[in-house]
């Protein structure tokens, strides 16, 4: 948990910069952690990608252009609309072309009795978290000192419950359970496949950002969701507290992972000169 000292002293000239920063090409926040900056949760995850996977999604992108950057509006879009809505705008604008993905938020939403983070802190014991750009972001390490950051979507209170949430926008649904069912190699087994691979990676991303949130804030959350907004249907998987530990391990390993590559990475510029 960050100490007092931290909290008055150390964050607050941090903040005084913008929190969010890009290091060698990568996102990363600024922390008070003794390591500095911080590589993003996502970063991680995707530098930490089979080369396969890396080579399907470069391929993907190629194939399809102009595809990543709509569905990065859209999310933009969407989540900005959870963000008011839950600080109070019950009627936030959002883009026509975006109604369809949006109609089916309110309702879930409505679920909080109480919020406490909303994109960033609603609470002011937890502003200390806020940089100069009004980005938020907690941060968390493992007992090796390698560390990580990332800005959780919503933490709030659901069902007498402390609730993580993070909320995705996918063309396609997501899903709890490998399409077994499926003939494999079918349009619907590809689909599905896609959906509890998503579902696979956020939550581990929920993993990492649940360490962080009591690192950070002190806050132990005691079950977390994925809000999955669709233009068919809005969906919610509830993460037991028991099944996000299992990701614990996951994450864990990902980060050294992720560490033990940067440090190779090292190695060989260094025997380059």
């Amino acid at each position: 948990m960050l100490n007092n000292t931290l909290k008055t002293k150390s964050i607050k000239e941090i903040n005084k910069n913008p929190c969010r920063i890009t290091l060698n090409g990568k996102r990363h926040y600024t922390t008070p952690l003794a390591s500095g900056p911080a590589p993003s949760v996502t970063t991680i995850i995707s530098e930490t990608a089979s080369e396969q996977n890396k080579k399907k999604l470069e391929m993907w992108s190629k194939a399809n252009p102009g595809v990543k950057e709509k569905a990065a509006e859209r999310g933009t879009a969407v989540h900005y609309g959870m963000e008011q809505y839950l600080k109070g705008d019950k009627e936030p604008k959002i883009p026509e072309e975006y109604d369809n993905y949006w109609s089916g938020m309110p309702p879930i939403l409505d679920q909080f009795s109480e919020v406490l983070w909303a994109e960033s802190p609603i609470l002011d014991e937890y502003k200390f978290t806020v940089g100069s750009d009004d980005i938020a972001r907690v941060w968390g390490c493992d007992d090796e000192g390698r560390s990580w950051a990332g800005a959780p979507d919503i933490i709030g209170v659901a069902n007498n419950k402390v609730t993580l949430a993070d909320l995705k926008t996918s063309v396609k649904p997501y899903s709890r359970k490998w399409p077994s069912h499926l003939e494999k190699g079918s349009k619907e087994w590809r689909d599905l496949l896609g959906g509890y691979m998503k579902f696979k990676k956020c939550c581990k991303q929920l993993a990492a950002y649940e360490i962080a949130i009591e690192q950070t804030l002190g806050l132990k959350v005691q079950q977390a969701a994925i809000l999955v907004s669709t233009p068919e249907r809005t969906q919610i998987f509830k993460i037991s507290k028991n099944y996000l530990n299992c990701f614990k391990k996951d994450w864990y390993k990902i980060v050294k992972e992720y560490y033990k590559q940067i440090e190779d990475l090292d190695e060989h510029n260094s025997n380059l000169i």
